[in-house]
């Protein structure tokens, strides 16, 4: 049977603001009617299918002999399949192949008109043109639970080209926000509805005066709050999308986390797997990783990021370091981590190493000189003291995309 919808204020006070906050954003609205139809009733499912099989065509060609070309229906057909991955190894092992498929996509072979067979890639959002991508809002999103007869409805799902990325549990001002964060956190569970975050990328628990984000899988405890920085550029966006009422927080971080092209940001750059848990940034890694990356563009100069301690200092490297080795403007990157302890290196190699970017640790002196001399080694790390061999062997660092990250703890 499907949840009541309970009698309080915050349809009027919280989930409508919000949609129409995320509607001036560029959302198209989708009625908690015609999501079902989207799904043709089968509350089972969550994809609309039919706009993302019309999604995959759009944004999608190849190349052959000068000549381009659409993939086949069956090959669409069968990326569609794809990306409704199975639970059988759990929500956030299920989650993380799913991430994978929408980040990096996945190859698929068609045949060509000369009768030969070649792989190419599709892509399920075009990340690098935000405007290429169809956004959708929907509330009161029914999903068939996974006892077969029961249903949990979130408030407010928001959609890329047909896929569910992100939910928001609504709640009136005085219900504390610890009750749509243990709701979230409730619908993950094995007999909820999984299925529908094995897809889910940010998750927020809102009231009119407080929120809180996480991604999937995150305790309650971890759950985080937003503080925007850039808040000139956020008022210009806010005076835009709130008219006739007083501007909220729950306004302000919807704007700062699912405004279309910092929602898709956030979610290709901003997430990380690590040893069996899902990370997303916090707001100090985020405008900390934007302001390092723009310096270096810019001025290729160094600078220095203050942490407290318990702050993430080992995932903001994490974090800079995948966005100097994506960005198309920095060409061959090479990003040497620097700590000034070994038990710091080594949490830090190991970090690299458990979130899947591949660290090489300098031993020795002599190592560390060779590795840096080795350009197929993209990312190192090593304690400070080792530089002393480097600079003794003549080595000279200049490669204009060669970057050192110094990165220091007090003692323990």
């Amino acid at each position: 049977m499907e949840e009541k919808i309970p009698v309080t204020n915050e349809m009027s006070t919280s989930q409508r603001p919000a949609i129409q906050v995320l509607q001036k954003l560029g959302y198209k609205y989708i009625s908690e009617e015609q999501n079902k139809v989207l799904r043709s009733n089968n509350l089972a499912d969550v994809i609309f299918k039919d706009i993302l099989t019309k999604k995959l065509n759009e944004i999608n060609n190849y190349e052959y002999k000068g000549e381009t070309y659409k993939f086949s229906a069956s090959t669409i057909g069968q990326a569609v399949k794809d990306l409704n991955e199975d639970l059988v190894t759990g929500l956030i092992s299920t989650n993380e192949k799913i991430y994978d498929l929408l980040t990096l996509g996945k190859s698929y072979q068609e045949n060509m008109v000369d009768g030969s067979k070649r792989s190419f890639d599709i892509k399920y959002i075009d990340f690098e043109h935000p405007e290429n991508n169809d956004f959708y809002v929907t509330e009161e999103f029914s999903v068939l639970r996974m006892n077969g007869k029961d249903y949990a409805r979130p408030d407010i799902v928001l959609f890329v080209n047909g896929i569910p990325l992100a939910v928001i549990e609504c709640k009136d001002s005085s219900v504390p926000i610890i009750q749509a964060i243990s709701q979230t956190i409730r619908n993950q569970k094995p007999d909820y509805i999984p299925q529908l975050f094995k897809f889910i990328q940010i998750v927020m628990a809102a009231n009119k005066n407080e929120t809180k984000y996480a991604t999937c899988g995150t305790p309650d405890k971890f759950w985080s709050s937003w503080n925007e920085q850039d808040i000139e550029s956020q008022n210009k966006t806010l005076e835009k999308v709130v008219i006739g009422r007083q501007i909220t927080k729950q306004d302000r971080d919807i704007v700062s986390l699912f405004e279309k092209k910092r929602f898709l940001e956030l979610i290709k750059d901003f997430v990380v797997f690590e040893a069996g848990q899902k990370k997303i940034c916090r707001y100090q890694q985020y405008f900390a990783v934007k302001a390092m990356l723009d310096r270096i563009k810019k001025e290729r100069k160094g600078g220095v990021v203050w942490h407290t301690q318990g702050s993430g200092k080992s995932i903001t490297m994490v974090y800079i370091t995948k966005k100097l080795m994506e960005d198309n403007e920095i060409k061959n990157p090479q990003v040497v981590v620097v700590t000034d302890r070994v038990d710091l290196d080594a949490q830090i190699h190991k970090t690299f190493n458990r979130i899947g970017i591949e660290a090489a640790r300098a031993t020795t002196g002599n190592n560390l000189v060779d590795l840096i001399k080795n350009e197929k080694n993209r990312v190192i790390t090593t304690v400070v003291n080792k530089f002393e061999t480097v600079v003794k062997s003549g080595v000279t660092v200049d490669a204009p995309n060669t970057f050192c990250l110094l990165y220091t703890s007090p003692s323990p």
